[in-house]
């Protein structure tokens, strides 16, 4: 085996420790109170190694998000869209349900879940709004953060709930509501 090999495979385990570290602490307390010291102790492994690939449990997080966004994308890519249905992303949510965790669950980061969402949420009301005609900015960017909330706060009641509902329940009302509360909105112009 290649000295290449070894390295990248002990690098994956390595941050498979400190993640599975990670999510057990989150489990107990949000980000803002978990040390690296804690991460260390739980990944067992020494602060050199954590600094070795990230900065703090900020950092981590960070790449958590960037990881998920890169998840998303990849299945995009694969299904040749350029947005998922809401579908495809509650099936998405349920494969990768811990690190979905880190955002959605308990002592999940919810403005970092609002943020992953919103880069996905413009194409959505453009299709919606293409068939309606231009809207003052003012209530397109107070629709967009509408529906950003309302995914979150949906997403997140589904992880509270420890992912109970089947991802075709929880996609057909968050469909509904969707369409039915934008265009609802817009019809009373």
């Amino acid at each position: 085996m290649s000295e290449r090999i070894k390295i990248d495979r002990r690098v994956r385990y390595t941050k498979k420790a400190i993640r599975e570290s990670f999510f057990a602490l989150l489990e107990q307390k949000p980000v803002e109170k978990i040390s690296v010291t804690e991460i260390c102790r739980g990944a067992d492994i020494n602060r050199g190694t954590f600094y070795s690939h990230y900065t703090d449990p900020f950092d981590l997080r960070r790449s958590l998000a960037d990881e998920l966004v890169q998840a998303i994308e990849d299945r995009m890519h694969e299904l040749g869209v350029t947005r998922l249905s809401s579908i495809e992303t509650f099936k998405l949510i349920r494969e990768n349900r811990e690190l979905c965790r880190v955002f959605a669950g308990e002592n999940g980061d919810r403005d970092a879940l609002g943020k992953i969402i919103s880069t996905h949420t413009d194409a959505y009301l453009n299709e919606v709004l293409s068939k309606v005609g231009n809207l003052p900015q003012t209530q397109t960017d107070c629709l967009r953060m509408l529906l950003i909330s309302s995914i979150t706060t949906i997403v997140k009641h589904w992880f509270d709930t420890d992912l109970e509902a089947e991802p075709e329940e929880v996609s057909m009302i968050l469909d509904k509501y969707c369409s039915r509360g934008i265009l609802g909105f817009i019809e009373d112009d």
